[in-house]
């Protein structure tokens, strides 16, 4: 599967609004958001400034790895989940409705890692 289909995949659950991959640089590689969602060029670079943010507080505190980032919101919260390929990290970025969406969609995410990490080697 390609990284558009498993995004697509992702963003299939009528909880996401949208699915960001994004570069260690901040830039969108690949996306797809259901209309109204936010702009995902800005929310890209805000999301890997809070990904180093929490990267810095976890190294500082010598808790290991960040794992998640979950930022709520009242419209519904923001994942944000690191994933390593090639040398390389990259931030998946999702955008949920709500929060009662947020254990189908940490299922599906569960499923759709491994696969992402194999379409980005």
């Amino acid at each position: 599967m390609s990284i558009q289909e498993l995004l697509e995949q992702l963003a299939g659950d009528e909880g996401v609004k949208a699915v960001a991959l994004v570069g260690e640089d901040g830039f969108v590689i690949e996306s797809v958001s259901k209309e109204g969602a936010a702009d995902l060029d800005f929310v890209g670079g805000a999301a890997t400034s809070a990904m180093a943010s929490s990267r810095a507080l976890a190294d500082h505190l010598k808790k290991g790895e960040v794992e998640e980032v979950m930022v709520e919101f009242d419209e519904g919260p923001m994942l944000l989940e690191p994933i390593q390929a090639s040398g390389a990290t990259y931030s998946l970025v999702l955008l949920l409705a709500g929060a009662q969406n947020l254990g189908r969609v940490r299922f599906q995410l569960k499923k759709v890692r491994a696969r992402l990490q194999e379409a980005l080697a």
